[in-house]
């Protein structure tokens, strides 16, 4: 099995965690069985046999933090791991090469894990430690929740290639909803039921990925509201609130305004400009390949697409890609046949400069007239608001 990979939203979550008290030292022990199995020719590497505990850290580097390492030897045997932290966070045991890996949060002085290495799946159990034994159980449960959304993915994509009817098209569409509803219905029991400030937060970073604004807001609220005093919380919530005024300072809020010019390539490298649309009602959304949510949301906006294109509207499509090809290939996955541009520069894109926005997915609504009427419509809302305008 890979490492477990926390995103880089739940890492950001992580910079600050709940207070562990006077229980800053730590012990992990491990029992471990069938350590023969472990390495195969596909995995061995030059940390083969060595099993490290790496602290979840959040930097400019954003690498893990080795903290302990011990060598396996024999088929079985027993290893103990010192840990010491001020602050209560996600810790990982991580064996060889990435060849597996154990999520742990220190917030217990001695935790006991078993693992049968000759295997990549419940491979491992944890007692001592009740927040790594819920974190066991969220990464499961999510997971499993996460590949049925691609497996709805995958399908809404397929029936799309063969030209399925309209009727088949909504009702996979409704499947691929029905799968996102149930990863927030689960989240969202997660994080008001979860008695750990690190794994709220930790649920709270995968949430942002498909809850909408509102939602975000009152878990955060509710996380508030039950560890009152956590010093990480309180600065998310301090964050959440600067960021529409940080917004606001840095593109004046757009709506009511006259849309800036923007110049860039096509992915085959004709320029195509902001201006070049007006007359025209025009979403202009901002998105890129690796960004999750922007992903998420592409079949909301192929939909509004495909409904009102009939109706003097189009959208634009300007990427925050770095990597011509892979933005390429999203496009083509994701069905966007309306006109992209990008200056692939990433973060130091022009777009962000000129429209200021600290996030995305991101969009401004355009009249003919070239006035900005609405941003930031995603799901229902942006279906909503163009039914308003258009019909």
């Amino acid at each position: 099995m890979k490492k477990i990979l926390i995103t880089a939203m739940a890492l950001a979550f992580i910079v600050i965690s709940c207070k562990n008290g006077d229980k800053s030292r730590f012990q992990v022990k491990l029992s471990y069985t069938n350590g023969d199995k472990m390495v195969t020719p596909q995995n061995i590497g030059k940390s083969n046999g060595w099993v490290f505990l790496e602290e979840i850290v959040y930097g400019k580097s954003q690498l893990p933090l080795i903290v302990d390492s011990q060598k396996i030897s024999g088929n079985s045997g027993n290893l103990n791991f010192q840990g010491k932290s001020q602050t209560q966070g996600i810790f990982e045991l991580v064996f060889g090469d990435n060849v597996l890996a154990i999520p742990l949060i220190n917030d217990a002085t001695e935790i006991q894990i078993d693992a049968d290495l000759s295997k990549t799946k419940d491979f491992y159990t944890v007692t001592g430690s009740p927040a790594s034994k819920q974190l066991q159980d969220l990464l499961a449960k999510v997971g499993e929740r996460n590949s049925d959304i691609q497996t709805t993915f995958f399908q809404l994509d397929s029936l799309k290639k063969f030209n399925a009817p309209d009727s088949v098209l909504v009702a996979a569409n409704n499947k691929k909803n029905a799968a996102v509803d149930q990863l927030n219905d689960y989240l969202k029991q997660f994080i008001q039921t979860t008695p750990s400030a690190t794994l709220g937060v930790l649920a709270l970073g995968w949430a942002s990925r498909s809850f909408q604004p509102d939602q975000m807001e009152t878990a955060l609220k509710g996380l508030k509201t039950r560890f009152p005093g956590n010093a990480f919380l309180a600065e998310m919530e301090k964050n959440s609130q600067q960021q529409p005024e940080q917004q606001s300072s840095a593109s004046g809020s757009w709506v009511g305004k006259t849309v800036p010019e923007l110049v860039m390539a096509d992915p085959n490298g004709k320029d195509v400009t902001i201006s070049s649309f007006k007359g025209k009602f025009v979403l202009i959304d901002f998105w890129a390949s690796w960004c999750g949510p922007c992903r998420m949301e592409n079949p909301n906006v192929v939909k509004a697409y495909n409904e009102f294109r009939g109706k003097n509207f189009t959208i634009l499509g300007v990427s925050l890609d770095k990597d011509k090809d892979a933005w390429k290939k999203a496009i083509a996955q994701d069905h966007l046949s309306w006109t992209q541009m990008s200056d692939l520069k990433y973060w130091n894109s022009q777009a962000v400069e000129t429209f200021g926005f600290q996030g995305i997915p991101y969009n401004v609504l355009v009249d003919p007239s070239g006035k900005v009427i609405a941003e930031s419509l995603r799901g229902e809302e942006l279906d909503a608001k163009l039914k308003q305008v258009l019909n």
